[in-house]
């Protein structure tokens, strides 16, 4: 069988052409049972320790087949088997434990997964909730429907799925061994850095309607005022007011618990075992404890929701997707439930806000601060001429939109070479008035996608985009040797340039400086590691901004080969670790190994 007869049938059996309408787990009495062994005839839940481990042990034996016969044949038969239990049992959890196979075997990542809109296109469909008036208080829930857009992104729904298949807390079967279970490499640092990164674009958003920041949902009696109506099949609403509620076996008050200690945790550095204490070493330790996984630093109690520090991530999100009307009696759960559908749900947010604040006490108590006191030997430079320089300008960061760079469409456009012709040589000591092609004002819009459901119809639904843009940036190699360093870009809106968790990662790469080179680095948008290697939608890249502008600053910080050991590549440095004592973030720009600009983002209605 070829690839693409392999794509064809991978693509029927990852399609989900009926909606998923299985009820959560009932006893015979009609109450939840969500701890009840997994069954076909209720909903897969791969947040509850039991339901992840059927999917990975389904995986484990589609890896074994794979390894049994190598190439087009293993795959051959995976896809079989996986016909073949989708036909028997429940689909989705077949589905669940294809797309492990498929993220984590050598082989299943030669074959395509169809996105998420084409896959499933009922779960992306907008809400099409009524938009209140916005002239009326950014404070009121009903404003929660102004983000709609950004939650209901089909491309931000299949990240979030996509990374809960990357890193199941379970850990994954290993391809050679399929029977031994491994922990994916920097599980713990993906998922505290991949919700904050969430979080603080979120909040950007929030701030371009005049919002407040996402508020943490730690208080477990005060009522919950964001409804969400999905209006999706097989899920059911959550009207405003409702306060959290317990399942049996699993209460509010030891749900509790939990949050207690793990917040006694984070800021005393302890945790305790009976009348043992345990000192959190790290912030990935403290992470796997809070998600949790194998790695947690209750051991075996791990997969128990009342083990001392429990499964609280999991838990907290579970119970909120149970939440709905007291009349309610479909028994389907809120689109919390599902990882492709969890993050159009306002509580997606409020819940991982509090997660992340647990995770960063203790980082801001206990774990050191980056040593910026070596710098790495590159200028880039804050202005041109002697005198007071104005903040924020440096002339060795510059934009340019890809329709004012000639011929930057064309196959053959070498934009290395235009940018050294434009920015370097003579050039060089040109400061951004005199180059008419580069711009401090970058565009977004909300388009209107056409959605093709199975039926053949379409439906029309809003996606933010922007204008697209390049980097193009200078730098100088101080040493009379080739050097090798990273380039990291960072924006921030400006009302947030003093808190690092709200500093949004765009891009990082490598780049190799000749001896003493005046470089002009060329860098377009479209190749942003956050998209290609972390997954965010690329056209998601730039948040809304306003339509009156909304100021922005771009950061680009370089660190060489010592740097980056010490650090270990650290995702989000420098904004991952706090400041030491008397050192405030603007004064990074006073480095020569980095540059910062100020832009503006426009969001054109039409």
């Amino acid at each position: 069988m070829s690839r693409e007869e392999l794509n064809t049938r991978l693509r029927e059996l990852l399609s989900s052409r009926e909606p998923e309408a299985h009820a959560l787990p009932r006893t015979p009495e009609g109450g939840l049972s969500l701890f009840a062994p997994p069954s076909p005839e209720h909903r897969f839940l791969p947040s509850l320790p039991a339901h992840l481990e059927q999917a990975l042990s389904t995986a484990a034996h589609f890896m074994a087949l794979a390894n049994a016969r190598p190439g087009e044949a293993g795959l051959a038969a995976v896809l079989d088997a996986a016909n073949e239990g989708a036909r028997r049992g429940d689909p989705e959890w077949v589905r669940y434990a294809l797309r492990l196979f498929l993220a984590h075997h050598p082989e299943g990542r030669e074959l395509t997964v169809p996105p998420l809109h084409e896959r499933a296109p009922h779960l992306v469909l907008p809400s099409r909730r009524t938009m209140p008036p916005r002239k009326g208080s950014p404070g009121v829930p009903g404003a929660e429907v102004w983000l709609d857009y950004f939650r209901e992104d089909a491309g931000l729904n299949e990240a979030v799925e996509t990374w809960r298949m990357r890193y199941p807390a379970a850990g994954h079967p290993d391809p050679t061994q399929p029977s031994r279970r491994v922990l994916p490499e920097r599980h713990a640092e993906a998922f505290w850095h991949t919700h904050q990164q969430l979080l603080a674009r979120y909040d950007t958003e929030r701030l371009s309607f005049g919002m407040p920041r996402t508020a943490p949902l730690q208080d477990f009696t005060a009522p919950l005022n964001e409804a969400y109506d999905s209006r999706l099949p097989g899920f059911a609403p959550r009207p405003p007011g409702l306060s959290l509620q317990g399942v049996p076996g699993y209460g509010v008050e030891d749900h509790a618990t939990r949050r207690d200690r793990l917040c006694a945790a984070a800021s005393s550095g302890l945790m305790w075992h009976g009348d043992t204490p345990i000192d959190i070493d790290s912030v990935e330790q403290l992470a796997h404890t809070v998600e949790s996984t194998p790695a947690s630093l209750d051991g075996e109690a791990w997969r128990d929701p009342l083990g001392p520090h429990g499964s609280y991530h999991h838990m907290g999100q579970l119970l909120l997707a149970c939440l709905r009307s007291p009349r309610d009696k479909s028994g389907l759960p809120g689109v919390l439930a599902a990882p492709a559908t969890a993050a159009r749900d306002p509580l997606f947010y409020r819940w991982h806000r509090h997660v992340d604040d647990i995770l960063d006490t203790w980082r801001s108590t206990h774990e050191a601060p980056h040593d910026l006191s070596e710098q790495t030997p590159v200028r880039m430079r804050a202005w041109m001429t002697e005198g007071p320089a104005p903040m924020h300008q440096s002339p060795d960061l510059l934009l340019c939109l890809d329709k004012d760079v000639p011929g930057l469409g064309s196959p053959d456009f070498d934009g290395q070479r235009w940018g050294e012709e434009q920015f370097g040589g003579e050039h060089w000591d040109g400061r951004p008035p005199s180059f008419p092609m580069t711009t401090h004002v970058l565009h977004t819009h909300l388009a209107q996608r056409p959605l093709r459901l199975p039926d053949g119809s379409e439906v029309l639904k809003p996606r933010l985009e922007h204008e697209p843009f390049s980097y193009f940036l200078r730098m100088e190699n101080l040493l009379p040797r080739e050097q090798r360093v990273t380039v990291r870009i960072h924006l921030v809106a400006e009302p947030f340039v003093d808190e690092r968790r709200m500093w949004m990662e765009m891009d990082g790469f490598v780049h190799t400086l000749r001896p003493s080179e005046r470089a002009v680095i060329f860098r377009p948008s479209r190749l942003a590691s956050v998209v290609r290697e972390r997954g965010w939608p690329a056209h998601l890249l730039l948040p809304r901004g306003r339509r009156e502008g909304m100021l922005f600053r771009f950061q680009v910080t370089v660190t060489g080969e010592a740097q980056e050991t010490e650090t270990s590549g650290e995702w989000g440095y420098p904004f991952n670790r706090p400041f030491a004592p008397g050192q405030r973030i603007v004064d990074l720009s006073k480095r020569p190994d980095v540059a910062t600009r100020n832009i503006w983002l426009i969001h054109e209605e039409g």
